[in-house]
């Protein structure tokens, strides 16, 4: 019939084979679309190469082709596409690339092409907008395409120029998708360049989406029928339950993590009355996990020693796998975040009074767990934090760090931020710090006398030493300093401080300091962290996943180096296993 007709024609697929830098074929493939189709709707720009060589060899002349394709092509391309659409208006998204925002040494021509497209979308899309066409541009980080991979084998030095690493956790074309999908939709703007982060988390540079979609397509959400759902999750995680686990035990007190654990067979349990069996899928990992092993948290180092060996690992994000009588609220297939003492193995009893029911299992979900809720209850119940105050927050580009900089810019601060390298800088700024200090070049302490001679109101301490001393001389009056930790002392075993005349700076200022140890506030964890996630969800909160991949219990000695490092940017988290996946909804 006419009717099967159309909608036959309606989803004919056109392939017009060629390079898109020639202008005969692009506007081939347009006029063949037109004829097919009969109008434009959607037009998604995809088309880019990389550069190879040294741009600055005079006999190298590849550069050109990548400056036609990545820029020149965009541009005639969207063109061409505003012509389709005439009067009837339409979306048009250029999929550009986060090197179009962050400097790429090792491509300097792919990043300036990329930097192009963005600017082009930023310029022209309130022109296009009077047109009834929106244009927006998606940037993602590095994706798992069969180009990278074949780069990784076949050349790793190239690749690890690039890349910075060959273990880095390649992102999901999936995940780019999603964001392009929910890009299509009718609610969103023109204008939007969505950064598409190597864990799928989705930052705003330059303005943020307008409805809480897009920001819930960074946090690993349902977007498009992506992920699983509740029975595929449920069956996932009940079915083909192992008779043993394996999980990460302290069988002697050392702050060397890998001299103190070891990884050990348990046999596993069934969930008592009130309680649920859990299999876990992410953990993370936190500066005090070598404090653990060392037994400093337990009442003393006799008594820690009388409990070996004891199980580690303070936070994790799990899915149900089975359900113990008298439980009510729960069910098999929930995701759910504990905060414990046994959170490094791959499967955990938890009493469901003190479960935390979560919208997904995700790293970012992690993130907000022991690091989000330090800082967001620490600043809040502990910092009495109020509009209009200064705010220093030291190793800002950490876990909890990056938490405590950015609800302090929401609660309407002045944020001062310190961290170690030019990659950590940057971050900070992207997340609105107002100062960042790089204490590899500027002394904090210099820095603080100059710049904030009435000095700071609230101080987010989490590294100790001369770091802690240049804090507390900094203390406005009435100022308050909030100790989360004292980093720079935990390898060394925790030898005691000296710090001579600190109870006088204290009482001339009228000044506070207060300790904070996140498991005596957990009354307030339910409320901070939906709070956390609201925040997340509705692109107000970012959250930053250390791009470094571990995978397996085996990976977590690994990464608790990575994170004592120095080396991590944002949350370090190990995944222990891999969720169900299914496929996207939408055909594009």
């Amino acid at each position: 019939s006419s009717a099967a007709a159309a909608a036959a024609a309606a989803t004919a697929v056109v392939t017009v084979p060629g390079d898109v830098a020639d202008p005969r074929v692009s506007a081939h493939a347009f006029k063949t679309h037109m004829a097919t189709h009969g109008r434009l709707d959607v037009c998604i720009l995809n088309a880019g190469i990389g550069e190879r060589g040294d741009l600055f060899d005079p006999h190298n002349q590849s550069w050109q082709k990548v400056l036609d394709v990545d820029l020149t092509a965009v541009i005639e391309n969207t063109r061409r596409a505003v012509l389709c659409m005439g009067s009837s208006g339409g979306t048009i998204i250029s999929v550009a690339s986060a090197g179009g925002l962050f400097p790429m040494p090792a491509a300097p021509v792919y990043a300036a092409s990329k930097a192009g497209v963005v600017h082009f979308t930023r310029s022209s899309a309130p022109l296009l907008a009077k047109r009834a066409i929106r244009l927006m541009c998606v940037c993602p980080e590095f994706v798992d395409t069969p180009l990278v991979r074949r780069v990784m084998v076949e050349d790793p030095e190239a690749a690890r120029r690039l890349l910075g690493s060959l273990d880095i956790s390649l992102l999901q074309p999936s995940s780019v998708v999603a964001v392009i999908h929910d890009l299509m939709q009718p609610h969103h703007k023109g204008g939007i360049v969505a950064v598409v982060r190597q864990t799928g988390a989705v930052e705003y540079p330059f303005k943020r989406p307008a409805s809480r979609s897009l920001a819930a397509a960074s946090s690993r959400s349902k977007v498009a029928g992506t992920g699983p759902t509740q029975a595929q999750l449920a069956a996932w995680a009940s079915s083909n339950l192992p008779q043993q686990y394996k999980k990460i035990q302290v069988h002697t007190l050392s702050s060397n993590f890998h001299k103190a654990t070891r990884i050990v067979q348990a046999p596993l349990p069934g969930p008592a009355p009130g309680k649920l069996l859990l299999r876990r899928v992410y953990v993370g990992i936190n500066a005090s996990d070598i404090n653990y092993t060392a037994g400093r948290y337990h009442a003393s180092l006799a008594e820690a020693q009388s409990r070996l060996p004891f199980d580690s690992g303070f936070e994790s994000v799990s899915i149900v796998a089975a359900v113990g009588p008298g439980v009510q609220g729960f069910a098999v297939g929930d995701p759910v975040a504990t905060l414990s003492y046994d959170g490094f193995a791959e499967f955990g009893v938890a009493a469901a009074n003190q479960a935390l029911k979560v919208p997904r299992a995700c790293p970012e979900i992690v993130a907000l767990l022991t690091s989000g809720l330090t800082a967001s209850i620490a600043l809040k119940e502990a910092g009495s934090l109020k509009p209009g105050e200064t705010v220093l927050v030291t190793a800002a580009a950490g876990g909890t760090g990056q938490f405590a900089v950015q609800l302090a810019k929401l609660a309407g601060c002045h944020v001062v931020a310190t961290a170690g390298g030019a990659d950590k800088a940057a971050m900070l700024k992207r997340l609105g710090v107002d100062r960042v200090v790089d204490y590899k070049k500027e002394s904090l302490k210099a820095v603080l006398k100059a710049e904030y001679p009435r000095g700071i109101d609230v101080v987010y301490e989490s590294v100790g030493g001369d770091m802690f001393s240049a804090a507390v001389a900094a203390l406005a009056p009435r100022g308050r300093l909030i100790i989360i930790g004292m980093m720079s002392a935990y390898q060394e075993g925790w030898p005691r401080s000296e710090h001579p005349g600190l109870p006088e700076k204290l009482l001339w200022k009228s000044a506070s300091m207060v300790g904070f140890f996140l498991l005596r506030y957990a009354q307030h964890f339910k409320v901070h962290l939906a709070e956390l996630v609201n925040q997340m969800d509705a692109g107000k909160l970012q959250v930053m996943v250390d791009p470094r991949r571990f995978d397996g219990i085996e990976a977590v000695p690994a990464a608790v180096d990575h994170l004592n490092s120095g080396k991590s940017i944002g949350k370090v988290v190990v995944q222990l296993a891999h969720l169900p996946t299914e496929a996207l909804g939408s055909k594009l």
